[in-house]
């Protein structure tokens, strides 16, 4: 199986990763402040390199340790006092996440992985995440070991009226929201209907976190299941989200109490990602006025036209809509949860959400 080593995290972390994070390549700009300690162990691995063969692997130079140390003003700053603990959780992150892709069948060049999961995985952190960087880094580590409910083929877990419940899970990529999702489908005969994805992770205490419900616009969705779904909201005053989600959270809140899970934590937000959704519209409007000068440099060539309009529709889902976005995944989200109470009497809520922490704390009986 592919797997990095330590000594190569640190050399694609300078050469790589720091860049393309200051840059905001893709994500955020963050400052990684390392002691004197850290610049001692940058400099033993470049007198002593990574050895590898037969892929791109330079050496780390002075230029790229003086880089990382320059420190960039209004930005979010990570001062790391023990390099080797920094590297060595980059590290087994990596290569939990490589065996993760594996058992999932998705194979991915081991080097190409470590530099965008290490660009990447900032995102997930929350607000009491920036305070401890090594916290948030032993607990994604969590999250990749955990099996809990690992299943990458549909069985069959539940009933909505005569139709059959299924599930599987998903592993997710680098820039979601958690390490995996959880899908379910209804379904009879030739009628399907996908319900919204939860993006969720377990800790090593048995704790859930749910991140994000998030619906696929591609899947088939059939409109008489869709009709039966809006039985839900009957005697409810204002249902304020789609019953599909409603549905989808229910499911999931069940095969929580099949393993015997009994505490779901939902952060408030993730703090990187406002500023990580500008980026991605930015980028859309220029990949599509890129497209929109071939379009006219070479009007009947078809495939140019499929560019221009795949590149219109993903302008269309995240031009303008980082405001959108963020209510989905922190007003809309706590509103379900608060919903599902309607629905799930062994639930409950325990804290007062941004009042007792930066998250909503929830309990199964």
């Amino acid at each position: 199986m592919e797997r990095v080593e330590y000594k190569e995290v640190i050399e694609l972390f300078l050469i790589d990763v720091i860049y393309k994070i200051k840059n905001e390549r893709d994500v955020p700009a963050i400052n990684f402040v390392f002691n004197d300690d850290g610049i001692k162990l940058f400099n033993e691995v470049k007198e002593n390199p990574f050895q590898g063969e037969n892929f791109w692997c330079p050496d780390i130079s002075d230029e790229n340790i003086e880089y990382v140390q320059e420190y960039m003003d209004d930005r979010f700053t990570f001062y790391i006092d023990d390099g080797p603990k920094f590297f060595h959780l980059l590290t087994d992150i990596v290569n939990e996440s490589l065996k993760l892709n594996v058992e999932y069948k998705d194979t991915k060049s081991s080097r190409s992985h470590a530099m965008l999961l290490m660009r990447r995985i900032w995102l997930r952190m929350g607000i009491e995440d920036i305070n401890d960087v090594y916290g948030f880094l032993r607990k994604q580590l969590e999250f990749f070991k955990n099996r809990t409910f690992d299943c990458d083929d549909y069985n069959v877990v539940d009933y909505f009226k005569d139709y059959e419940v299924k599930m599987k899970t998903a592993c997710n990529l680098n820039w979601d929201e958690s390490t995996r999702s959880m899908l379910f489908s209804i379904v009879k005969d030739n009628e399907t209907y996908a319900l919204p994805h939860i993006l969720y992770d377990i800790d090593s205490n048995n704790v859930c976190y749910i991140y994000a419900i998030q619906g696929d616009k591609d899947k088939i969705k059939s409109k008489k299941i869709e009709r039966l779904l809006y039985s839900i909201n009957k005697d409810i005053d204002e249902p304020n989200v789609h019953p599909s989600k409603v549905y989808s959270l229910l499911y999931f809140l069940k095969e929580l109490k099949k393993k015997g899970i009994k505490t779901i934590v939902v952060p408030s937000m993730q703090v990187f990602s406002y500023d990580y959704h500008i980026i991605l519209a930015d980028r859309a409007k220029d990949d599509l006025l890129n497209n929109l000068h071939l379009m006219s440099d070479f009007p009947d060539e078809k495939s140019i036209e499929k560019r221009y309009l795949c590149a219109k529709e993903w302008y269309d889902r995240v031009y303008g809509k980082e405001d959108k976005i963020s209510q989905l995944k922190t007003e809309e989200l706590i509103n379900l949860m608060y919903r599902v109470l309607e629905h799930d009497e062994d639930v409950s809520i325990t804290n007062e959400v941004n009042i007792e922490g930066d998250y909503l704390k929830m309990r199964i009986k």
